[in-house]
């Protein structure tokens, strides 16, 4: 990025981003912009839940793949969508941008700032009937429906992790399934619709950081329709494509100090930019019957079952944020980069992975678990990504069943140690206390804040209490060993400080 003096903003008037000023930052700068003519575009995809890792992840491949000279895939542009108010006040910022999205990729070493244009317009959010949204859908040119929801979108039984139709938010919908609110509900009524016309269906295809997102999405698709006409569940069955993906890009929060950033070095206005860092991933399964962007020229990696990719980055990336977070929050640290300066937190994760997670994964292809540990471990460790403590804490109650019971349940089956693991989920229930070591009060952090709050508070006297969250332990929370662990887990935390808690566990387990 070229350096703008930050005096010589206030000596001339800063634009606000718009296509208008493309030539301009083209001459101005070193930034790449898109390297295509934005008017020649047509939408191919509409995406659900344009937040930052969208625009950092799938929208930047699409933008690679769009700028290449001869893969012709205009047809492949993005229209983003939402239901929900936060997506209309992100529309309302990005038409004023046409849609445009800055993109500034940041290490220690490295600054590259871009922008990416593969969106080209956004549906009008209008609840309640959605009516842009439904006739959007109906489009032929749409062949992909993308999602990013996060976890809690899919309406899921926390216990079973299958759709839950049951869910007070599905209960309603069924009431009037003709006037759907939902995304899924939206999604098999366009469905049915389109195998009246004689249309081609669209593959949904979900980007969310959620195992087994395309049987997740599946399971909502279809479980939703079966209460509505058994006859379209089956053909949606048969003729959907619900591709599983693994996505990967750190991507944090935008604040005010991103925003001056584009403003001082880039010199115009961006309402929304996106930081995040070099690194991206994105694996997919090849089920896209109606048709897909050749997103393989630009690094996305095609393979016959994501399900060994996928499990490698849930239990060592996420489970490694799921494992720092708490201890870091206790102790009052800001980022996650902190947590990795931190001379105890870091041995103890270090040593958590090598000998209780990485163990619990099954081979890889082409790829070395350990060698894979030292790349999070350097991405961990990226001061200019500041990803908050607090985001990575955030939900502990639907991140523990998907990153952390998992392999504390195949280790306790296989034999191996869960000492490390316990006092993860340890740390956990200390957070939910709501104090910090030094006595700090926390924000509530959870959807479900009040009711571990309590149960945290009584686990101080019997932490039983804590693993018979069933929703949450399933039975790994009535193991003996696991209770054992657990229980002195806790209690080392409560009376010892967490530091020394982990360094208690580094001692014991890490190899020589």
């Amino acid at each position: 990025v070229k350096k703008r003096r930050p005096e010589s903003i206030s000596e001339e008037r800063v634009e606000p981003l718009s296509d208008t000023i493309l030539q301009d930052i083209q001459n101005q700068l070193t930034l790449n912009t898109p390297a295509y003519d934005r008017n020649q575009l047509t939408a191919g995809i509409i995406h659900i839940g344009v937040g930052n890792f969208h625009r950092a992840h799938q929208a930047s491949y699409l933008d690679d793949l769009i700028g290449l000279a001869d893969s012709y895939s205009n047809e492949w542009a993005i229209l983003g969508a939402g239901i929900m108010p936060f997506d209309a006040a992100k529309r309302e910022i990005l038409e004023k941008q046409d849609w445009l999205t800055t993109l500034v990729e940041r290490q220690a070493d490295y600054v590259s700032a871009r922008l990416i244009g593969s969106m080209i317009d956004f549906i009008p959010v209008e609840p309640p009937n959605h009516d842009p949204l439904k006739a959007a859908l109906m489009n032929p040119a749409i062949k992909i429906v993308s999602l990013t929801l996060t976890e809690g979108g899919y309406f899921l039984n926390d216990a079973t992790g299958s759709f839950d139709p049951t869910h007070p938010t599905i209960v309603e919908e069924l009431a009037n399934l003709n006037a759907p609110k939902t995304v899924f509900g939206l999604i098999v009524q366009a469905l049915k619709i389109r195998r009246y016309a004689g249309m081609p269906p669209f593959t949904v295809l979900s980007c969310d950081n959620i195992p087994h997102n395309g049987d997740v999405a599946k399971g909502a698709v279809i479980g939703l329709a079966k209460l509505w006409d058994e006859e379209l569940a089956s053909w949606i069955d048969a003729n959907v494509g619900f591709p599983n993906s693994m996505v990967d890009r750190i991507t944090p929060m935008t604040g005010d100090a991103e925003r001056q950033f584009v403003k001082e070095e880039l010199g115009y206005e961006d309402g929304a930019p996106v930081f995040c860092e070099p690194y991206k991933q994105w694996i997919l399964e090849d089920n896209f019957p109606s048709g897909r962007p050749a997103l393989e020229r630009v690094g996305v990696q095609f393979v016959p079952d994501v399900k060994p990719y996928e499990l490698m980055k849930i239990r060592i990336l996420n489970g490694a944020h799921a494992a720092l977070c708490y201890a870091a929050a206790l102790l009052e640290l800001k980022h996650v980069h902190d947590a990795m300066d931190h001379p105890v937190i870091s041995a103890f994760l270090d040593c958590v992975q090598r000998n209780e997670v990485i163990p619990s994964i099954p081979p890889v292809p082409d790829t070395d678990l350990y060698d894979y540990w030292e790349l999070i471990q350097a991405r961990f460790g990226n001061p200019m990504i500041a990803d908050s403590i607090d985001r990575i804490c955030f939900d502990g109650a639907s991140r523990q069943p998907k990153f952390i019971i998992p392999p504390v349940a195949e280790n306790l089956r296989d034999g191996r140690s869960i000492d490390g693991l316990a006092l993860v989920s340890a740390m956990w229930c200390r957070y939910c206390q709501g104090r910090a070591e030094s006595g700090r009060k926390f924000e509530p952090n959870d959807p479900t804040w009040d009711k571990l709050h309590e149960t945290a508070l009584k686990a101080a006297d019997d932490p039983t209490v804590w693993l018979n969250m069933t929703g949450i332990y399933g039975d790994v929370g009535q193991k003996a060993i696991f209770v054992k662990s657990f229980s002195a887990a806790l209690e080392s935390i409560i009376e010892d400080g967490v530091e020394l808690a982990m360094l208690k566990y580094v001692k014991k387990r890490r190899p020589e």
